[in-house]
Formats: structure tokens, C-alpha cells, sequence
């Protein structure tokens, strides 16, 4: 028997966020071809690890993440030696790294072994995510071209991604698309067990409560729709108590429930009649796919990037303020536009035939991200280096 190549996946935490979940994942995918280690920042495992993997924390054991700034970048510097003697220590060959943070730590370790292969992931879309103040666009524009270019190859979840690491960030290693893998649910499936409507329609979202996933949008939207609609909200964050106080503010209180952040999504949202995705940027939404892996029919803001690549291929799309657009595996609006939303969901809510044959198109759509396939692609792209 030949030994496998070693290789580690490093990530901060394994919490609920994306890029968590597809590490999640890929520890029970990567061991058929590899000898796998994880590494962490922090013991954080909310979230599966396979058996078969070993895992390594740079922190204390229940260390977690710091509130403190000053805190939050003394650990990154402790954490920028340690992660460089872990790879030494461990013999990888190949590490592959996730987000912002990692990455640029991966890049600096790279300087003090450079026999060392190394694989970098961008999971969001930069120019709107990393520039949000000038302190942060002055630091990111610095620190990306330095250390992400010292790594040998980099892949994101999207097209957009890489287009713009290349234009606004200088980044110019070699650079490739490899979608969010999922597990698709055989057992029950949204199409084959909740294919009628009730007297109360339900809504289902799930993210982070945080600016950039916009709940807001969607409170508002249902504002302006009739009042038979009730919305569950999945997921915990800083802005809970505004969200829930515009939920007062706009006489929703008995039509929201917020649901916090749970271990399977998939059984939680399967009985809803519709899920949206209101996010006004993304890299490439999870949950998105989580919903179509049930066949829950979807709606989404066109947002950059993810939403037009799932839902219609990447073909461009034309979208009227105050409408939606008929994708190919779903409903589309613009990014903020209430009467949109209102509209597409109150489409789902009064054509059931479509709403259901929406629900098999995103079903079979998401057959094409299965971990067993994406799993492969980045085996590939690790024997490549």
C-alpha cells in the first residue's frame, strides 16, 4: 500500500459559516485520496469532523475568538509562528487554506518553507467585503498582492472572484473555480413530501445576522404582503436585536420567528414553501444550495456572485425595478428591491404548479455540486501543484 500525499486544510474555526461547512465536508471526502490534517485557529467544532482526520488547534484547548482588537491581532501574530512550525512539524506537502486571514498567513509561512506547496481559497467577493473603510481597503490592497502571490495556485467559488482578485487586488498566481460542494437529501425531498399549499404560507432564510446578508430586505418585504405569511429567520449575529426591533417596528412580530443557528439545516427548512436569499453581496451562498439540495423552490437577489451562476448558468439577466426574473432554477431580484421580493414571493405563493416545478429544476441543479464530484476537482487541482 502506498502512502498518501499529506495535506492539511486550515481554516479558523469550525462554526457555521460557508467556507466552515465546506471544510465540514471535505474532512469526510479527502481522506479517500489523502492523509488529511486539519488545523484551527481556535477550539471551535460546532459543525462534523470525520474520524479519519487529525486536528491540530494553534490555541489552547476552549480557547475561542477574542472581542478585543488589540487581542484579535496579537493572536494572529502568535498564530503566524506556530502555524509555520505545525507545517514543519507535520511533514505537509500540500496545505490548502481558507479566507482572507489564513491565506495571507499561508503566504507568509511559504517564506520560511519553500519546498512547501500550498493551495489558497478566497470565499467572498473582495472589492465590497475587504473596502468597507479606507483602513481596511488601504491594508488589504497591500497585504493581498504580497502574500497571496507567494502561494502556488488559488481557487473561489466563483468566476467573479478571480476576475476581480486579478483587477483591483493584483493577485497573478493561477487561479481556478471550484464550486460549494453539498450532500444531497434522498431520504425526503421538499417536491415529494410538501407539494400543497396551506392557509399560511412559509418563508424560510438562513445566514448569518450580519449587513451583508440583508435580512432587512426581506422584513420589509413581507411588510407589504398580505398577512398569511409567516417567515422563519436561521442564524445568529450582531444585528438580532435591530432585526427583531424592525420586526416590531413593522408589525411582524406574529408573523417572524427567529429560529438562531442549528446543526441541520436541511431538516429545518425542508417543510417551508419557499426560500430567499436576500444578501447583497456574496461569494457563493451555501444555503442556497442547501435549499435546492431539498428541493425547496428559491428565490435570490442578483447579487455578486453566486445567485446567477446557480440559478441561470451565469447567462446575464435583465431585471425591472419592482419585478423578478424567471432563471433557469429559480426567481431572481435586484439587491434591495422590496417590491421585487414582494413580488416574487407572492408569484411561489399564488402559482403552486410553478413554485413546484421550480423545486425540481433546483433539485436537479444541485445534483451538479455533489461532495462526491467537487471532492474530485479538488483532488485534481492538489495532485496539480
Amino acid at each position: 500500500m502506498t502512502n498518501k500525499k499529506k495535506i492539511a486544510l486550515f481554516v479558523p474555526a469550525i462554526g457555521f459559516g460557508g467556507a466552515e461547512k465546506v471544510v465540514s465536508l471535505l474532512t469526510f471526502e479527502l481522506p479517500k485520496y489523502f492523509d488529511v490534517t486539519l488545523i484551527l485557529l481556535y477550539d471551535v467544532k460546532k459543525l462534523p469532523i470525520s474520524n479519519d482526520v487529525k486536528v491540530i488547534l494553534l490555541s489552547k484547548e476552549g480557547e475561542t475568538f477574542k472581542t478585543s482588537r488589540i487581542s484579535h491581532f496579537t493572536d494572529y501574530f502568535k498564530f503566524l509562528f506556530q502555524y509555520t512550525k505545525v507545517l514543519k512539524a507535520e511533514k505537509i506537502d500540500v496545505v490548502v487554506s481558507f479566507m482572507l486571514r489564513q491565506n495571507i498567513m499561508t503566504g507568509f509561512a511559504k517564506m520560511f518553507n519553500p519546498h512547501l506547496k500550498s493551495i489558497i481559497s478566497e470565499r467572498c467577493f473582495p472589492s465590497k467585503r475587504y473596502t468597507n473603510t479606507k483602513l481596511t481597503s488601504l491594508i488589504t490592497k497591500t497585504m493581498i498582492p504580497l502574500f497571496y502571490n507567494r502561494n502556488n495556485k488559488l481557487f473561489s467559488n466563483s468566476i467573479y472572484i478571480n476576475e476581480d482578485l486579478k483587477k483591483h487586488f493584483n493577485v497573478n498566481i493561477d487561479t481556478s473555480v471550484i464550486y460549494n460542494p453539498t450532500v444531497l437529501n434522498k431520504e425526503k425531498l421538499h417536491i415529494d413530501n410538501h407539494n400543497h399549499l396551506t392557509e399560511t404560507f412559509k418563508v424560510v432564510t438562513v445566514g448569518r445576522l450580519i449587513p451583508v446578508k440583508n435580512q432587512q430586505h426581506i422584513l420589509k418585504s413581507l411588510s407589504i404582503l398580505p398577512k398569511n405569511i409567516q417567515l422563519d429567520i436561521y442564524g445568529d449575529g450582531d444585528l438580532l436585536e435591530e432585526l427583531k426591533q424592525l420586526t416590531t417596528d413593522l408589525n411582524l412580530q406574529n408573523h417572524v420567528d427567529f429560529k438562531g443557528n442549528v446543526l441541520n439545516v436541511h431538516s429545518e427548512i425542508i417543510d417551508s414553501h419557499c426560500f430567499v436569499l436576500s444578501s447583497s453581496t456574496e461569494g457563493f451562498p451555501n444555503v442556497l444550495l442547501e435549499a435546492m439540495s431539498v428541493g425547496l423552490p428559491v428565490i435570490a437577489t442578483n447579487c455578486m456572485s453566486g445567485p446567477l451562476e446557480l440559478l441561470n448558468e451565469n447567462e446575464p439577466v435583465t431585471i425591472e425595478k419592482g419585478g423578478f426574473y424567471k432563471a433557469k432554477y429559480g426567481l431572481l431580484v435586484n439587491v434591495d428591491d422590496v417590491e421585487g421580493l414582494a413580488e416574487a414571493i407572492k408569484y411561489f405563493q399564488e402559482n403552486n404548479e410553478q413554485r413546484m416545478v421550480y423545486g425540481g429544476l433546483g433539485y436537479s441543479r444541485s445534483k451538479d455540486y455533489g461532495i462526491d464530484k467537487i471532492g474530485l476537482q479538488l483532488k485534481t487541482l492538489i495532485d496539480s501543484v
